[in-house]
């Protein structure tokens, strides 16, 4: 890669963002089979599907199919409210102008048409639209801080430089004349691995770069004025998109929950018309008779409280999203919302890098006996004789 901003757009992937689970055709397959691979709705599909069957036919066909509708048509306007949600956020992204060099000349350009090799200019407070390596900053000893916190989710502060050479020699303006070459190492996930060198033949000039030299993508410029860097990675070869999984559709406890209760449910039915068949002699087609009695013994499974299920579901995003107690705060699923009324321990963790904490050990809780300071001696003791 050359800092003229020569790019290479055949060789590397595009940096557009697409973390949306459907489109126009896939949609209703999708939501289909995310619905009916559980028991509880696969029962409801099979009870109104059913009655088209005339022998089986017990009562009107819109009691049973209008429910199962219903259920199918909340699903997949919750679905759809999400999926278009986080295209608006993709949109948003790859919609986010920057500074390019380009063809001999800055430009603005979008951040989904960004390629590997353009020079981009990032401001305080914006995000790194893909992996760089960070060439000049408008800081006087070549450092700079990013928040990492959407990557890794620290949010202590990283210190990253600028190439050493460039940083000393170049201005904004010709950064491009220089005429170096930036060597980097293959796509990885490694977050906090990177291997490559800059290269300046005229200059007889070759600077190792490590981790220390590269922006991620997602992360954000905390420094004030800004950085120039060079787009090293795009698009699904960039840290973040590797370490981050396709998006699915997620399962709430209280779904699966639902779903093994329906099957216990749907075994009593079985027993039940069953044991009524044989009570009542097993004559002429009794077979018909028993899958009679299982459909007007379904309504023991209520198709009501999947939808009930749904509604509450769709209440509890909007309650969190317009929770004044806790601005700015998103929900990103509405499948799993209930979740989070289940947290019981909460673990946080500091790693005191800027602060230096200095941790004090004042208590030991052991399942028989408790360890303090006083007694702290009794605990070496009976480490060093069963250890």
């Amino acid at each position: 890669m050359h800092l003229s901003g020569e790019t290479f757009p055949r060789r590397f992937p595009s940096n557009k963002i697409n973390n949306t689970k459907y489109n126009i055709l896939n949609f209703i397959p999708k939501v289909l089979y995310n619905e009916f691979k559980f028991f509880f709705n696969l029962f409801f599909l099979l009870i109104a599907l059913s009655q088209f069957i005339e022998p089986l036919r017990v009562g009107f066909l819109f009691t049973y199919v209008a429910p199962l509708v219903m259920v199918l048509a909340i699903t997949m306007i919750k679905e759809a409210i999400d999926d278009f949600a986080r295209f608006r956020r993709d949109k948003a992204i790859n919609l986010a102008c920057y500074r390019v060099f380009e063809k001999g000349v800055w430009k603005d350009l979008y951040s989904k048409n960004l390629k590997v090799g353009h020079l981009v200019k990032v401001n305080q407070n914006e995000r790194v639209p893909a992996d760089l390596i960070c060439c000049y900053t408008t800081e006087p000893k070549g450092t700079v801080f990013i928040r990492t916190d959407q990557l890794d989710g620290e949010t202590d502060w990283k210190l990253r430089r600028a190439i050493g050479f460039i940083q000393n020699k170049a201005e904004p303006d010709n950064i491009p004349s220089l005429m170096g070459e930036v060597v980097a190492n293959p796509p990885t996930n490694k977050i906090y691995d990177f291997q490559g060198y800059y290269e300046n033949r005229v200059q007889n000039v070759k600077e190792p770069l490590n981790l220390e030299h590269t922006l991620w993508n997602n992360t954000v410029l905390a420094s004030s004025g800004y950085i120039i860097g060079m787009v090293v990675y795009t698009g699904k070869q960039t840290r973040s998109a590797m370490n981050s999984k396709s998006p699915s559709s997620k399962v709430g406890k209280v779904d699966s929950e639902i779903n093994r209760l329906s099957k216990i449910l749907f075994i009593m039915m079985v027993i039940m018309a069953g044991t009524i068949i044989i009570l009542d002699g097993l004559t002429g087609m009794f077979y018909i008779k028993f899958f009679r009695f299982l459909l007007l013994l379904s309504s023991i499974i209520p198709i009501s409280l999947r939808v009930n299920l749904d509604m509450a579901k769709i209440w509890y995003s909007y309650s969190i999203d317009n929770d004044k107690a806790i601005p700015e705060t998103k929900t990103r699923n509405s499948n799993i919302p209930e979740e989070l009324g289940r947290i019981q321990w909460l673990l946080s963790d500091k790693t005191g890098t800027l602060t230096q904490n200095e941790m004090e050990l004042k208590k030991i809780n052991l399942e028989y006996m408790n360890f303090t300071q006083d007694n702290m001696e009794d605990a070496a003791e009976l480490l060093r004789q069963n250890c």
